[in-house]
């Protein structure tokens, strides 16, 4: 009776791993910097970047900026169900960068369909 105990709490945390491996999503975006972008306190170089949103089975959000050239650099975001600042439904995904002084930071994006991540600590 006890090893058959031990099986059945064994299948069962084997399958909770599965489903929440299974929880988790990527959303991919390409863009262009055409000049350096502050991101959470580092700098993703110009050109060409992927970002990813990773969504885990927590209430965590991460965004992974991955430039083709230079260092990847990820930064927990906030959830925006209802986008700051956003008036009119759009088919592209926007991302929105602030300027300060001569350096651009990147604030927010925003998907196609009305929701969106901001970065931790960006509204000042």
């Amino acid at each position: 009776m006890r090893i058959m105990m031990t099986i059945c709490a064994a299948a069962i945390a084997i399958c909770g791993t599965l489903s929440a491996q299974n929880a988790t999503t990527v959303d991919q975006v390409k863009v262009h910097f055409s000049t350096p972008v502050e991101v959470g306190g580092a700098t993703v170089a110009a050109g060409d970047c992927d970002i990813q949103v990773l969504r885990g089975a927590t209430d965590t959000v991460f965004l992974k900026l991955s430039p083709h050239t230079g260092s990847t650099v990820s930064v927990i975001v906030n959830r925006l169900n209802t986008p700051f600042n956003y008036v009119e439904a759009s088919d592209a995904t926007e991302v929105i960068l602030s300027r300060h002084g001569d350096n651009y930071r990147f604030e927010r994006i925003l998907m196609p369909d009305h929701s969106g991540f901001e970065v931790m600590g960006s509204v000042e």
